[in-house]
């Protein structure tokens, strides 16, 4: 396996622009303490299907360009002050220049792909990259609105299920897969699960832990599973509570209905999906201790 320092070096390495703002923009963020989830599933993935992570390792890099970049757009649509504990990149930069980093990333992304991939990979990725970015622009149209279980589940399986799913394909193309699909349909379900146990954090983390305050997806308007799940439980004014300032109110309500469990035991059912299917590949058992470290978490 490759190690996370060899890792963490590369994806400075590839970086590599002209320009000094991009490298100063792409160092920032990629230094900010993130877990480099999704190049590691590419190469774990590919390892237990009987692959060569080195040969995945430049394809990997390049997933987690794409996630780079979608933090750095999100950011900037968002209009965030914080990510992972540290002040936003578009805070100290500007929207602009984040804007066109992200950009470069994305192109940086596909360059590696046309230089080390195949054409299946580059099928995969943008597939990903076309999801994320209608993902994106659902969850931006739900903003200020209570949605149902079938509207969330999409723009969660856009907007971050996605681009699992493409780390699991991409690994098993290197591996010289052929059934790549499968594993990109499993990822994501890896993706519901780890985005369900984020927004069950968003409601019950800590400031210190998440690296954002708590209640922030709730302060944005955005209607996730915690309060979904427990909807119906809902009195008119409780719900009315949504539409006001008065949001941190409607989020001790649904504390105390349950909201955060049941949107821990439904990532724990994606996640036995996930494990269900692994399992024939996975004799060393690393990977079904990854897909857990995903959704028994507290950050």
């Amino acid at each position: 396996m490759v190690s996370l320092d060899r890792l963490r070096e590369q994806i400075l390495f590839y970086l590599d622009p002209e320009v000094e703002e991009v490298e100063e923009i792409g160092k920032y963020i990629a230094s900010a303490g993130g877990k480099n989830i999704r190049p590691r599933l590419t190469l774990a993935v590919c390892e237990a299907l009987g692959g060569d992570p080195e040969r995945a390792l430049p394809l990997a890099i390049g997933i987690e360009y794409v996630h780079i970049a979608s933090l750095l757009h999100d950011d900037v649509v968002d209009g965030a002050e914080s990510r992972r504990g540290k002040k936003s990149a578009n805070l100290i930069y500007g929207n602009q220049a984040c804007v066109l980093a992200g950009d470069y990333m994305y192109a940086k992304a596909l360059w590696l792909y046309a230089k080390y991939g195949n054409l299946e990979s580059i099928q995969v990725l943008s597939d990903a990259v076309m999801k994320m970015s209608q993902g994106q622009l659902l969850e931006l149209k739900s903003l200020g609105k209570f949605i149902d279980e079938e509207d969330y589940f999409r723009i969660i399986d856009y907007k971050t299920g996605a681009l699992f799913g493409a780390c699991m394909a991409v690994g098993a193309l290197m591996a010289e897969r052929k059934d790549y699909w499968n594993f990109y349909r499993v990822g994501i379900k890896a993706g519901r699960a780890f985005q369900l146990v984020d927004d069950a954090l968003d409601y019950a983390g800590t400031e210190e832990k998440l690296g954002k305050p708590v209640g922030s997806d709730l302060a944005e308007g955005k209607c996730t599973y915690p309060l979904i799940s427990v909807k119906d439980l809902l009195g008119h004014e409780e719900k009315e509570l949504f539409y006001t300032e008065k949001r941190k109110l409607l989020m001790e309500r649904v504390l105390e209905l349950g909201g955060v469990e049941k949107t821990l035991n439904r990532a724990k059912e994606e996640l036995s999906e996930v494990l269900e299917f692994i399992k024939s590949y996975d004799t060393s058992g690393f990977l079904e201790d990854f897909f857990k470290r995903l959704v028994y978490r507290e950050h």
